[in-house]
C-alpha cells in the first residue's frame, strides 16, 4: 500500500505544482492525468481490494489480478507519462540532476535494448511464464513477500512491453506482439 499511496501522493503533487505555475490542464493534459488516475485505481483495485483477498483463494481471481496488473493498470500508466509530474514533485534545484541521470549513456542504451519490442514482448513473456512454473507458483501462496516480488515483475515487465508497443511501434507490428502474447499466454493457460 505505501508504494501505491507515495506514487499517487507524488504524481499528485507534481501535476498540481505544473498547474500553479503553468495553468490548470498545461504542461501534463487532463487526459495524461485521467490516465494515470485509472491506471492507478486499477492496479489499487488488483491489489488492495477484496479481489486480492479473494484471488488468494480462488485461482481464477487470481489470474483476473494478473490481468488487471498487465493489460489494464499498465498500458494507461504508460499512456500517462508520470515521469513529468514525478520530477515537477521534487525541488526545483533537484528536477534537472534527477532527469540527467536518464541520459547517462549505459542507462540510455539499455533503456534503448529493453525497449526494442521484441525484446520488451520476450522479457514479458518470460515474466509471465517464469512465475507460473510450480516450484515459484507455489512459492507465491506461501511467502508474502515473494507474491510481492512477482507482482512487481509483471507490473514492470507489462510497462515495458506496453511502453515497446505504444511508443516504439507501429500499429501492426504492435497488434502482432499483442497476438504472440496472447497465443503463448493462452498455451500456459492450457498448461495450468
Amino acid at each position: 500500500m505505501t508504494p501505491l499511496l507515495l506514487s499517487v501522493a507524488v504524481s499528485s503533487g507534481g501535476a498540481l505544482r505544473l498547474w500553479l505555475r503553468a495553468g490548470f490542464g498545461r504542461g501534463i493534459g487532463l487526459w495524461r492525468a485521467a490516465a494515470y488516475a485509472a491506471g492507478w485505481l486499477a492496479l489499487a483495485a488488483a491489489l488492495l481490494s477484496p479481489l486480492h483477498w479473494l484471488g488468494e483463494r480462488l485461482f481464477t481471481l487470481h489470474m483476473v489480478e494478473h490481468e488487471i496488473v498487465m493489460v489494464i493498470s499498465a498500458p494507461l500508466l504508460v499512456l500517462a507519462r508520470p515521469a513529468g509530474a514525478f520530477a515537477w514533485a521534487l525541488p526545483a534545484g533537484l528536477r534537472r540532476p534527477v532527469l540527467q541521470v536518464g541520459r547517462v549513456w549505459p542507462l540510455r542504451r539499455g533503456w534503448a535494448f529493453l525497449t526494442v519490442p521484441l525484446v520488451a514482448t520476450l522479457v514479458h513473456g518470460l515474466a509471465i511464464w517464469i512465475w507460473h512454473m510450480p516450484p515459484l507458483f507455489d512459492a507465491t501462496v506461501q511467502h508474502v513477500g515473494i507474491h510481492r516480488l512477482q507482482h512487481l515483475s509483471f507490473l514492470l515487465s507489462a510497462l515495458l512491453f506496453w511502453w515497446a508497443l505504444i511508443r516504439r511501434c507501429g500499429p501492426g507490428p504492435a497488434a502482432l506482439h499483442v497476438v504472440v502474447t496472447m497465443m503463448h499466454t493462452g498455451l500456459l493457460t492450457v498448461w495450468l
